[in-house]
């Protein structure tokens, strides 16, 4: 059952600010935003039990832990998860053939999962555009600075080219960018949905929390004390 954002906001008090400022803090998961169209347009519901329940943990607990704390708590997959050379191995959308690529110009020995949706995207141009490496190395070299940066994944993941070369856009989906026409689109894609589809189709791999567990959990830390382990 969904429930649209403006009687979410009705329901919980809360400013259409708030909720998304929880939403770039990594409390509230980007999956939920689920964007349908109705006869006035395109509007934002939400999955109603789980958001409800989701909104009424940070408000109890927003006093006693830091945003930061909190999103590790609620979120934990997205805030600490770190997938290493084996765990890509196991993720069929990171091609092989590129791994040792990509840990090579990172000069990393884990990835994030912000990390690895962006590998799967990069993987995804690689194939289905025909990319050669060195073209795989530029893309990881240009991004490779600002990732870290990325804490989460309502973005799009732009291909553009332009005399010969390939550049990447991590774009803000809610933020219109106007881009030069003489720099060419190639392709997009949505982190979200590569979210989504990695935490269903890996659940079992990674340990993925999915909503009704995340409730569970919920329900337990309000119980807990400042200091206290969820366990």
């Amino acid at each position: 059952m969904l429930i649209s954002k403006k009687d979410l906001l009705a329901e919980t008090g809360i400013s259409y600010g708030q909720l998304y400022r929880w939403k770039r803090q990594g409390l509230i998961p980007d999956e939920w935003f689920i964007k349908q169209s109705t006869f006035t347009g395109q509007e934002t519901f939400f999955p109603k039990k789980q958001i409800l329940a989701r909104i009424n943990a940070i408000q109890r607990l927003k006093d006693q832990y830091s945003l930061e704390e909190l999103a590790k708590m609620l979120s934990p997959e997205i805030s600490e998860r770190m997938f290493s050379h084996r765990d890509l191995e196991i993720i069929e959308e990171v091609e092989n053939g590129l791994i040792p690529l990509f840990f090579q110009v990172f000069e990393k020995k884990s990835f994030s999962f912000i990390e690895v949706l962006f590998l799967i995207a990069i993987s995804t141009f690689y194939k289905k555009h025909d990319l050669e490496l060195v073209d795989v190395e530029n893309l990881c070299l240009g991004a490779k600075d600002y990732l870290d940066e990325i804490k989460q994944t309502d973005f799009l993941c732009l291909l553009l080219s332009h005399d010969g070369g390939y550049f990447t856009v991590i774009q803000d989906e809610n933020v219109p960018v106007f881009i030069d026409k003489r720099i060419k689109k190639v392709d997009e894609i949505r982190l979200n949905e590569v979210s989504s589809n990695m935490k269903l189709k890996y659940r079992k791999s990674f340990n993925f929390e999915f909503d009704e567990e995340r409730e569970t959990n919920e329900q337990k830390i309000t119980l807990m004390k400042p200091g206290e382990v969820l366990t």
